[in-house]
Formats: structure tokens, C-alpha cells, sequence
């Protein structure tokens, strides 16, 4: 059984003997538990928590309440009313309390097309550790018909006599669920990813079409796994880092986790920081969805919660911005930095205008209750450590990143590093271990939802530089590194040994770390995907463009929606006019396009009617069926004036490869690259590429704390 401390374990000694016990005797059977489930009704508040909720698969759904009062406590009782002496309640109603929220998850379970009928066995108990069976039954309580049969006392609490109870208990032997049935029921209590009802397929369409692709992926039910739903659900009393590969679902899953702390702590000032401005609109959106499914149709109160641009502006709301007001200082802009330090990067910029708020502010005004921050591979120290100030005990920061998207900043950052030490020497932020309950200090999410393998293992591929000429530049050379990238090493080492005597390593992505629809064996439209990967080079950008255009226009021909497409280019010279040339090139085939920050504002990403392009700093965070990756040339070509390294260059391109959430079509001048993509290619589902080690590397991106 997998079991989900949601919240804190507090303390309430009640609720906790009796999760501990039921974790000791259900560990090996099939099922799912969580502590301090939450459960919203319309009015948009937490109105039901129950303290044990599980599912099992042959027991069917169980509802325990726990009190950790003493027999003494039980003045005496009338119906479901418990009156109590010495209590921090005059009254309890623990038998009701169960019911209600019995009845209120198997609304949830009914009300869902996919899974009414599935469960067909509902139980609740209340549960008293602390009070013995003898102490029950000599009061007469057991007689009660309110108490009769669903009280559980010390005696049957103990692991091996809960087991025994709950299995002779159950009022109907849960009905046989095949494994499918079985996910779908387990995955809405666990919660589900946005649901958008699939498009309507014109009559006629040929059965190899690729809009038949995109409608069997919208149609599925995408529910969260179990690392998932960690990250939806959980609030630790602290900080907590997320690590995953992109297309595990971070923004999402941290949009979830914020509508939730929102909604069952209206009163609560929390933060949802975010780096890329286009994201702003799509993060509003996630949350606003999130919280109406979980009360019912409420809206967000947004002066309680903030959805804040790291930096922000006069048209945009961000958390530098904001702080800097608060206290008394007049906030900086791009223009200021350029004046005082010159021409930076915009990572740079933003690092440097940090450091002056922390120098100018001697003290740190508290803010916030919870800061959630997306995209944090993106932001520098200094940022974190201001953040962690402006929170109240118990400094709830919760942060998400991919060092793989760090196009701005090749740091990668550690808790160490970030926050620094205490001065014993100890980290003033440790994530490493679980806090008491066992919610983890720290993820590793490697589950790629939204683009398939082989995308991904290219993007890997090109990021590293693993068929590079030249040799890798970065990587990582631990084998459980490797796993928690979600790759087998099926032959070799990284041994010095191997290096030195120019051995190999080949890896593979095992199909459970894969899970995109169109990698799966049942997948039925296999000739309608084609390869999700084309490449195309070309010897002038003009062949490029016209060529690319064609293409968009063939694919609205083929059903597309302008919608489902974006074009975004690596970084290179004379960028701006290069986008504005891609555009007219649409034009001229009666295409409309949008080009993200340019044609409107910075934090709208697409328009309806409209194919998206996009330098690669706005698509990163963004996603699309169709992306046609171009200027590839520049994945192994820095820019001398912007002060980058090929390493920028390649993981520009990962983000490119990244944003597919089916094809994606990379094209460029003819260059090196090219043959590495035809290489990964043709070497899928395996790469071999040579060996190499720490020494070798330009960069390590191996994680060194002990989570």
C-alpha cells in the first residue's frame, strides 16, 4: 500500500498511533491511504478533513475518524452526540464526522463517468487508541445504535487486530477490478490533470490523420501518479525542493498545491513565483481551475493569493517589485542596470538588482505565510534568500526546477549553495530526509507526461553533447543519477578506467519512465504519429523560413489549429528581424502569427487564430502539438556579444526539443549538430556514446546533497 501524509503530522497523538498502526498492517497489501485528506464543498472552505482515508483493492474505500481522548473524556452520549468533560470541545460527533465524509468520497467516485460503479464497498469507523475495549463496554457505549459496530477501540487498533477487523468488517467484499479500472479509481482520489473535452474529428478524416493523435490524447483521463499527487497535495511545515525533468508536470502540480494551501487557509498570504512572463496567464488559469474544481466553483481571492513575476514591472505584478516597496525602496529596471553596470544578461540583471534590494534593506519586512516558486533553475541565490525572509514561521518555501532549462544561469543550484550555512556550519536549509510524518524534504520527479522518448532522449543527448565530436561537456556519471533522470545504463562505466581505455556506456529510458501516450505498445495510431522527431537542414535561412511555412500550411490543410503549433527559434544574430521575416513568409500563405512579446504583451503567449512564434526565453514553460524547433545551427554557435558558451546553446536547444507534446520538426543551416541528431536517431531506443567522468566535464549536473 502506498500511504500520503498530506499535512504536518501535529499533535494529535490519536491520529497518529492509529496511522502508524495502519501503515504497519497494510504495508503489503494493494491499496493507497493518505493522512488528512482534503475534502472542499461550495462554500470554498475545508470543511471536511478526514483524518484516515483508504482505499483498498479487495476491502473496498475505508473513512476513520480518531479521537485521542480517554474513557474519561466521555461524559456520555445521546445519538451521534458525544458530550465531553475536559476536552478542547463541549461536544463530538466522531460516528457522523466518518459518515459525512464517506459519503462525500463516494460522491466523488460516483459523479465521475469513468469511475461510477467501480467501488462497491464504503465503510467508516471511529477510532479510539486510547480507550480499551473493557473501559467501552462497561459504560454501555458498545449498546448504542449510533456507536454499534463502528467504534474501534485500542483493542482492535493494533496492526494485526485492525487487519483482521477491517477484513471481517467490510459490509460487502470489494467487487474484482482489473488494473485499468483499478488506476482510474485510485487516480481521482489522487487527483486528476486538466481535462479538455477532445475536438470534434470532421467527417471523412483519413484514419492515418495526426488530428486522430491529438484527439485520443485529449481524450484520456490523465490522472497523477503517486509522485504527483506528493506534489499537488502536500504542505510541509518548511521547505521543500522539486526536481524534475520537463514535462513531469511542475507548474501544474505547484499550481495544484497552491490552490489548495488558498483553499483550506483562506487567510493565508501566499506567493506563486514564476521567470518567464508568458507563463503569467497560463498560471492564473491552472489555479483559478484547480480551486473552482475544489470548491465547487469559488473563485481565488487574489489579494490573498499572488501570482508574481519574479521581477515585474509596471505592468506586471513580480515579487522584486513588490518587496522593493515594501521596503521604501524605489525598485530598479533593465534601464538602471544598463546605466550602472552596463549591458548584462537578463539573468545577470536580475541577480544584481537583488543584491542591491539585500544591501539596501537592513531588514526584511514578513510577507507571506507560503511562496511557491516555478521555474527556480532560472533564479539566483540571492533571490531564494530574500524570499525565505519575507516568510513567516515556519518558513514554508517550496521550489521547483530543471537544471536542464537553466538558459540563463549554468549553476546548479544546491541548498547550500543557495542559502548557505548557519554558523555551526549546519544548512540553514536542509532538504535532505523527511519531516516527521514522512512528507520528503525534497522530489525527484523523472516521469515525462508531455513529450515522447524519443524526444526526450535526444534533448538529453544534444544537452550533454553525448554524440558530440568534440566529446560530452556535461552530464552526470553516477548510476543512480542516471536513474533519477529516469535512464538504465545498460552496459559500461564511468570509471577512469573506461575513460582511459576509450570504452563505451549505453542507456536506455524504461517504458515506466515513459509513459507518453504514443509510446505505449497499445497504442493504436502509430502510422498516423509517423516520427515524432523530422529533421531538415537547409543552406540559406530564407530556404529555411519558406520551408517552414509550407509546412505550417500543409498542416493547417491537414486539420491543425494554429493553435496547436509553435515555431521557436535558438537564440542567433539579428533575432528580431529573423522573427519578423518567419512571419511574413506565413504570410505569404495566408497564415496568421503571433509573435510572443513582440505583437502584444509579454505576458500573452498565444492568440486565438494565431501560430505562436517565439524566441526560446518565451517558449520556455510553454507547450505545443507541433513545434518546429529552427536556427539549430546556434545549438553548437555562441554568441561572443551576448558572453555565452556552448553549453547556453545546447540547452537552448533541450527547451526547443521540449516543448513538443507530440512532433517536433528541427531545422537550420547545415552544421554539426545535425549529425548528432541523426545519430540519436538512429540509435533509439539505445545510445552508445563514449565514456567520460567528472574530469572530462565542462559541467556537472549531478545533484551532490544527500536527498
Amino acid at each position: 500500500m502506498e500511504f500520503f501524509p498530506y499535512e504536518p503530522f501535529d499533535k494529535n497523538q490519536g491520529q497518529n498511533k492509529v496511522w502508524e498502526w495502519l501503515k504497519e498492517a497494510f504495508k503489503d497489501e494493494p491499496g493507497v491511504a493518505y493522512y488528512r485528506y482534503p475534502i472542499f464543498h461550495k462554500s470554498g472552505n475545508l470543511n471536511r478533513e478526514p483524518d484516515i482515508l483508504f482505499l483498498h483493492r479487495e476491502l473496498g474505500l475505508w473513512v476513520i475518524e480518531c479521537k485521542g481522548c480517554y474513557i474519561n473524556n466521555i461524559a456520555s452520549i445521546q445519538g451521534h452526540e458525544w458530550r465531553m468533560n475536559n476536552w478542547h470541545s463541549e461536544y463530538e460527533t466522531p460516528v457522523l464526522q466518518a459518515e459525512d465524509q464517506m459519503f462525500a468520497i463516494k460522491n466523488r467516485l460516483t459523479e465521475r463517468r469513468e469511475t461510477r460503479g467501480l467501488i462497491t464497498s464504503f465503510n467508516f469507523r471511529a477510532a479510539l487508541p486510547f480507550v480499551k475495549q473493557k473501559e467501552w463496554e462497561s459504560k454501555g457505549y458498545h449498546d448504542f445504535p449510533t456507536t454499534q459496530g463502528v467504534v474501534l477501540t485500542y483493542d482492535n487498533l493494533t496492526p494485526a487486530a485492525l487487519k483482521k477487523k477491517l477484513t471481517q468488517d467490510g459490509h460487502n467484499r470489494q467487487q474484482k477490478l482489473s488494473d485499468k479500472e483499478w488506476e482510474l479509481a485510485r487516480g481521482v482520489l489522487g487527483g486528476t490533470l486538466p481535462f479538455i473535452p477532445p475536438r470534434d474529428i470532421p467527417t471523412g478524416t483519413p484514419a492515418n490523420n495526426p488530428i486522430r493523435v491529438i484527439h485520443a490524447i485529449e481524450s484520456n483521463l490523465k490522472v497523477l501518479d503517486k509522485d504527483q499527487q506528493k506534489v499537488a497535495f502536500e504542505v510541509p511545515n518548511g521547505a521543500q525542493r522539486l526536481r524534475g525533468l520537463a514535462g513531469t508536470g511542475k507548474t501544474v502540480l505547484l499550481a495544484k498545491r497552491a490552490a489548495k494551501i488558498h483553499a483550506a487557509n483562506p487567510d493565508w498570504k501566499i506567493a506563486f513565483v514564476f521567470f518567464t512572463r508568458s507563463l503569467y496567464d497560463q498560471i492564473l488559469e491552472l489555479i483559478s481551475l484547480y480551486y473552482r474544481e475544489m470548491t465547487g466553483g469559488d473563485r481565488p481571492n487574489w489579494t490573498k493569493l499572488k501570482v508574481l513575476h519574479a521581477w515585474g514591472g509596471i505592468e506586471l505584478d513580480g515579487f522584486y517589485r513588490s518587496l522593493s516597496l515594501n521596503c521604501g525602496e524605489r525598485p530598479k529596471n533593465l534601464n538602471d542596470v544598463k546605466n550602472e553596470i552596463g549591458r548584462v544578461s537578463p539573468s545577470d540583471a536580475f541577480e544584481y538588482i537583488c543584491n542591491c534590494l539585500s544591501e539596501e534593506c537592513s531588514e526584511i519586512p514578513v510577507i507571506y505565510d507560503a511562496i511557491l516558486i516555478d521555474e527556480g533553475q532560472d533564479l539566483p541565490p540571492i533571490f531564494y534568500q530574500l524570499a525565505r525572509k519575507t516568510l513567516s514561521d515556519p518558513h514554508r518555501l517550496y521550489w521547483a526546477y530543471d537544471e536542464a532549462q537553466g538558459i540563463g544561469s549554468l549553476i546548479v543550484p544546491s541548498s547550500e549553495n543557495t542559502f548557505g550555512k548557519n554558523t555551526d556550519g549546519t544548512s540553514i536549509v536542509d532538504v535532505s530526509g523527511v519531516y516527521e510524518g514522512g512528507i520528503r524534504k525534497s522530489h525527484k520527479m523523472n516521469k515525462c507526461y508531455r513529450t515522447p522518448r524519443l524526444l526526450l532522449m535526444t534533448a538529453h543527448a544534444v544537452n550533454m553533447g553525448l554524440f558530440r565530436e568534440g566529446g560530452v561537456l556535461q552530464g552526470v556519471t553516477k548510476q543512480n543519477d542516471w536513474k533519477d533522470l529516469g535512464y538504465d545504463i545498460v552496459d559500461g562505466d564511468f570509471s577512469q578506467s573506461s575513460v582511459s581505455n576509450k570504452k563505451t556506456v549505453t542507456i536506455t529510458r524504461p517504458d515506466e519512465k515513459s509513459p507518453h501516450p504514443i509510446d505505449q505498445d497499445n497504442f493504436e495510431l502509430k502510422d498516423a504519429v509517423g516520427s515524432p522527431l523530422v529533421i531538415q537542414p537547409f543552406n540559406t535561412e530564407f530556404e529555411e523560413r519558406d520551408w517552414i511555412a509550407q509546412q505550417v500550411a500543409n498542416d493547417i490543410n491537414q486539420g491543425y489549429d494554429p493553435w496547436d503549433i509553435m515555431i521557436t527559434a535558438l537564440g542567433g544574430d539579428y533575432e528580431k528581424d529573423y522573427l519578423f521575416a518567419l512571419q511574413e513568409a506565413l504570410r505569404e500563405y495566408d497564415i496568421d502569427s503571433y509573435i510572443a512579446g513582440v505583437n502584444g504583451s509579454p505576458s500573452i503567449f498565444r492568440k486565438t487564430g494565431c501560430v505562436t512564434i517565439s524566441n526560446i526565453f518565451r517558449a520556455k514553460g510553454n507547450e505545443a502539438w507541433k513545434v518546429y524547433g529552427c536556427r539549430f545551427q546556434y545549438a553548437t554557435y555562441p554568441l561572443c556579444w551576448k558572453q555565452e558558451n556552448e553549453l547556453h546553446k545546447r540547452n537552448e536547444a533541450f527547451v526547443a526539443l521540449t516543448r513538443a507534446r507530440v512532433w517536433c520538426v528541427v531545422t537550420g543551416l547545415d552544421s554539426p549538430i545535425f549529425d548528432e541528431l541523426e545519430q540519436a536517431i538512429n540509435q533509439y531506443p539505445r545510445f552508445t556514446f563514449p565514456a567520460f567522468n567528472k574530469n572530462s566535464l565542462t559541467r556537472i549536473t549531478e545533484d551532490e546533497s544527500d536527498d
